[in-house]
């Protein structure tokens, strides 16, 4: 229900604000969902591998799938079915890339300067 009223206002938010809004989009659902549980604080490898190092390594449709599908055997849950993820894949993508090629720095928070 929460991650249902996060998704409402975030899909809000990106309409509103443009480009730099769903770059924030994305970091915040990567928040809600908790990424660095697993993946480290900054993203980049704990018990499981680097999210910005895949994200560096992989085409767009590749990374959407491995977080759509998930890869159950490994630990890593498929996220398809759930809406705050799915209706901000793309600006995860985003704020991945962005991580990715150095536009946007590891603990940077983007809309904030």
């Amino acid at each position: 229900m929460i991650a249902c009223m996060v998704g409402a206002s975030l899909s809000a938010h990106a309409q509103t604000q443009g480009p730099d809004a769903a770059l924030a989009d994305g970091w915040r659902a990567v928040r809600v969902a908790d990424c660095a549980r697993c993946h480290g604080k900054d993203h980049e490898g704990l018990a499981a591998p680097s999210i910005v190092g895949f994200a560096r390594t992989q085409s767009r449709e590749r990374f959407i799938a491995a977080i759509l599908d998930g890869n159950p055997q490994m630990g890593m849950p498929a996220y398809r079915g759930n809406p705050l993820i799915e209706n901000h894949i793309d600006d995860i993508y985003r704020y991945f890339a962005a991580r990715a090629d150095g536009s946007l720095a590891a603990g940077a928070m983007p809309g904030r300067e």
